[in-house]
């Protein structure tokens, strides 16, 4: 009797080894693409070993990015050669971007890959009031970027590139421009034209911004159309027909991200010749559209 309750266990064993082993057929469908689509670029506002802590261990602000690059001379970095650190595996959710926006997409971690650079920039916190304030008042100090550390941002980025491509141009952003009203970085010395120059991310034609700027010496658009061109840009702003706190800090992120000279959130000619020429070159649209679809 018991060796045939040996037997019988052990058939009940092989049974649900078998049953739960299943065999897989892969066979690859052209019919896929990859579930990224956009590319955050961060600033670590610290040094490289309090970011890496911060980064990857357990901490009562848990946060986390796929990748993160040192530069040489940080004190807490010792090797004498730059390298890449890989925090999260590209095809896992990284929390990177928080609440943010871009486009009609929402919550960007779920679609995006996070860089963070180490720089050691200073803001004071970014959450006031509305009904204290009537314009922007920060106090910031933005270091630069050392060459290397951007070549080898450049060589990161591309390899991500080629692993997807879905990720269009106008889709390589700041944080700052996912989050306008919380973030500042990677700040107006980020160099983003030398990244396009690089043939990543967007950039406006000088000749169609002169083209705008020119228009707009006569007439500039309304407040209300600035606003509808920032959003469809891709910009998170409330089209509200006022230049209040929310769409200063949406525009002052624009500008941290393509008229660094000069950040302060408020319109002026440039900016608005910057944008329209933007859109004129990624988002294949005119001022009519805006003129149509802004009523407050």
């Amino acid at each position: 009797m018991k060796k045939l309750q040996k037997l019988l266990l052990l058939a009940s064993s092989l049974l649900l080894t078998a049953c739960s082993s299943a065999r897989y057929i892969d066979v690859t469908s052209t019919n896929q693409n990859s579930r990224v689509n956009f590319l955050v670029i961060h600033a670590t506002s610290g040094n490289f070993a309090e970011s890496l802590r911060l980064l990857s261990t357990r901490n009562p602000n848990p946060v986390s990015a796929h990748y993160l690059l040192p530069y040489l001379d940080d004190p807490t970095y010792s090797p004498n050669r730059l390298s890449i650190y890989r925090l999260v595996d590209e095809n896992r959710r990284a929390w990177h971007a928080g609440i943010s926006q871009w486009g009609n997409e929402s919550s960007l971690n779920n679609r995006s890959i996070g860089i963070e650079v180490v720089n050691d920039f200073d803001c004071n916190d970014l959450s006031i009031k509305p009904e204290e304030e009537s314009i922007i008042e920060l106090d910031c100090t933005f270091p630069s970027y050392p060459p290397s550390q951007i070549e080898s941002l450049v060589s990161l980025i591309k390899e991500i590139l080629d692993r997807h491509p879905a990720i269009d141009p106008i889709d390589i952003v700041a944080h700052a421009d996912i989050a306008p009203s919380r973030k500042s970085d990677p700040g107006p010395k980020f160099p983003w034209r030398e990244l396009y120059e690089a043939g990543i991310g967007p950039w406006y034609d000088t000749a169609t911004v002169n083209k705008y700027s020119m228009e707009f010496t006569g007439l500039q658009p309304s407040i209300q159309e600035a606003q509808c061109a920032l959003s469809i840009y891709g910009y998170p702003i409330i089209i509200s027909g006022t230049h209040d706190l929310q769409s200063q800090f949406a525009f002052r992120a624009f500008q941290l991200h393509y008229r660094p000279s000069n950040y302060s959130g408020l319109l002026d000619q440039e900016t608005l010749a910057i944008l329209y020429a933007l859109n004129e070159k990624y988002r294949d649209t005119s001022r009519a559209t805006c003129n149509r679809n802004n009523e407050v």
